[in-house]
C-alpha cells in the first residue's frame, strides 16, 4: 500500500530520549498557569477568571501579612479553583448572581479532579469549598487557616463577579468608576457569605486604582514566574505523576461535550498500546500516552455549539475547529520543553501526503510516535458515538482507515498492526455505556 515503508524511513530523532524512563523535568508552577489557560478557554465570553481570582486572592493575602507561602498557596489555588468547570454555559450560570445556583457540582467535580492528580491534590480542599458562605464554612470541620483560605478564594471570585457586571462592555480601566459598589456589595455581607476580616481588607484594596489596572493576564502571569523556585519551581516528576496531571486536563477536555467523553482515555490508551505492539521503548510509550491524554487540549476554545453540531460543519465551523491543534502546542510546548510530547499531541491531523493541519507537514516531519497518535484519533473517532451518526462498525471502520493509507495520507505499518488484532483494539476505543451517554 502507499504509504508504507521500512520503519528506518520513519524520521527518529525525536524518538531519542535519556536512559531514565522514570522521570519528566516538569516545571510545576508552568504547569499549574496552563491548567489556568485551559480553564479560561471554557469561558469564552469572560476569559482569564481564574487569572483575576490568582491575582485578588494573591493581594488580599500579602495585605493581611500572611506568610510568603500562604500568600503562594492563595495565588495557585485562585487559578485552579475552577478546574471542576466544563462548559461555557455553566460558566455563565456561575457569573449570572453573586450566589449562583447550581455552583456545589462544579466545586465536588474540581474535588474529585485534584485528589485524583496527587501532585495538586492539597488544593482540593479549597476547591471543594470555594463557594460556601462563611457561616456555613464555621460549621465546617476545617482548621483556622483552612477555612480563611477557602473564604478568600469565594470572595475572590466573587469580587471578579462583580467587576464583570458593573463593567459590562466598557473598557476594563472604567472598573475604576465602580469601587465604591463592589466595596458596598461585599460589605454588605460582611460576616455572612464572607469573613469580616477578608472584607474588611478587601473593600480597602477594591478602592485602589492600582489593584485594578494591574489585573491583566500576563501582569498576573509575572507574578508567578517571580516566585522563588521552590515546590512550584521546575521539578523532575515520576511519568506516573505527569501522566495524572495529563489526565486531570484531559478529563476537562472531554467533560466539555457529552459526545467526546473519554475520548482523550481512549486515544491515550489506543495509542500507548499500539506504541508497545510496535516495539518502541517504555519511556516512548509512556509519553506517548501523555500525547494522547493532551492531544486535544486546544479544543477547550472551540464554541460548544460547534462540537456539539449534529450536522456538517459550515467552512468556517471548520476554521475554528482546525486551529485546536495550534492551541494545543502552544499549551503544551510551555509544560514540556524537554520532551517531544508537545509535537506528537499536535501532529494528530498532520497526513503523510501533505493534506493535513496545521502546517501541512509531509512523511519526513511526521515521526513513528506522531503516526500512531493520528491513527489512535481517527479510530477511536469512528467508533464512538458523535452528534452526527452513531459508532460506526469494525467493518467500515477498517474500510475507512485503509482507504486512507492506500491514498498515503496514514500510516501502513501502524494500521497493519491495528487490523491485525482488530477486536482487542476495537474493545479499548469504544466507550462504555455511562461514557457515550453522558
Amino acid at each position: 500500500m502507499p504509504g508504507i515503508g521500512p520503519r528506518d524511513t520513519v524520521p527518529r530523532a525525536a524518538m531519542d530520549h535519556p536512559a531514565d524512563e522514570r522521570l519528566l523535568t516538569i516545571d510545576l508552577r508552568h504547569a499549574i498557569l496552563m491548567v489556568a489557560r485551559t480553564l479560561d478557554f471554557v469561558g469564552i465570553d469572560d476569559l482569564n477568571h481564574g487569572h483575576r481570582v490568582a491575582y485578588i486572592a494573591y493581594k488580599c493575602a500579602r495585605v493581611l501579612g500572611w506568610s510568603e507561602a500562604r500568600c503562594q498557596f492563595a495565588y495557585f489555588a485562585g487559578l485552579l479553583h475552577d478546574c471542576g468547570v466544563s462548559s461555557s454555559r455553566e460558566h455563565l450560570r456561575l457569573i449570572a448572581n453573586l450566589q449562583p445556583e447550581d455552583s456545589e457540582a462544579h466545586c465536588l467535580r474540581g474535588e474529585r479532579a485534584l485528589m485524583a492528580c496527587p501532585v495538586l491534590s492539597h488544593f482540593a480542599t479549597v476547591v471543594r469549598y470555594h463557594h460556601s458562605a462563611w457561616t456555613e464554612l464555621l460549621q465546617l470541620p476545617l482548621g483556622d487557616e483552612e477555612r480563611l483560605m477557602c473564604g478568600l478564594i469565594f470572595l475572590a471570585d466573587r469580587v471578579d463577579f462583580l467587576r464583570a457586571r458593573y463593567l459590562g462592555e466598557s473598557h476594563q480601566d472604567l472598573i475604576t468608576l465602580h469601587e465604591g459598589l463592589i466595596a458596598e456589595n461585599i460589605l454588605a455581607h460582611r460576616g455572612t457569605l464572607f469573613a469580616p476580616e477578608l472584607v474588611d481588607t478587601m473593600a480597602h484594596l477594591v478602592s485602589l486604582d492600582g489593584f485594578w489596572y494591574a489585573m491583566d493576564a500576563a501582569s498576573i502571569e509575572a507574578i508567578g514566574q517571580q516566585f522563588r523556585d521552590d515546590y512550584f519551581g521546575r521539578r523532575r516528576l515520576r511519568v506516573a505523576e505527569v501522566t495524572q496531571l495529563a489526565r486531570l486536563l484531559a478529563h476537562i477536555v472531554d467533560a466539555k461535550s457529552p459526545f467526546t467523553f473519554e475520548h482523550s482515555e481512549k486515544v491515550a490508551l489506543l495509542s500507548r498500546v499500539l506504541a508497545a505492539d510496535l516495539g518502541l521503548s517504555l519511556c516512548q510509550q509512556q509519553q506517548i500516552e501523555i500525547a494522547g491524554l493532551l492531544h486535544d487540549i486546544g479544543k477547550l476554545r472551540t464554541a460548544d455549539e460547534i462540537l456539539h453540531k449534529g450536522t456538517a460543519l459550515t467552512d468556517e465551523e471548520y476554521s475554528h475547529i482546525k486551529r485546536h491543534t495550534v492551541d494545543t502546542e502552544q499549551i503544551l510546548r510551555g509544560l514540556f520543553a524537554d520532551s517531544p510530547i508537545a509535537g506528537w499531541a499536535a501532529n494528530h491531523h498532520e497526513r503523510l501526503d501533505g493534506s493535513g493541519y496545521p502546517y501541512r507537514k509531509t512523511a519526513a516531519e511526521l515521526d513513528l510516535p506522531s503516526r500512531i497518535v493520528a491513527m489512535a484519533d481517527i479510530f477511536q473517532a469512528l467508533v464512538q458515538n458523535r452528534p452526527y451518526r452513531g459508532r460506526l462498525p469494525v467493518g467500515e471502520v477498517l474500510e475507512i482507515i485503509a482507504g486512507q493509507v492506500d491514498d498515503g495520507r496514514l500510516d501502513g505499518e501502524v494500521f497493519a498492526i491495528l487490523s491485525g488484532d482488530i477486536d482487542r483494539y476495537y474493545l479499548m476505543a469504544i466507550n462504555d455505556d455511562k461514557g457515550s451517554n453522558h
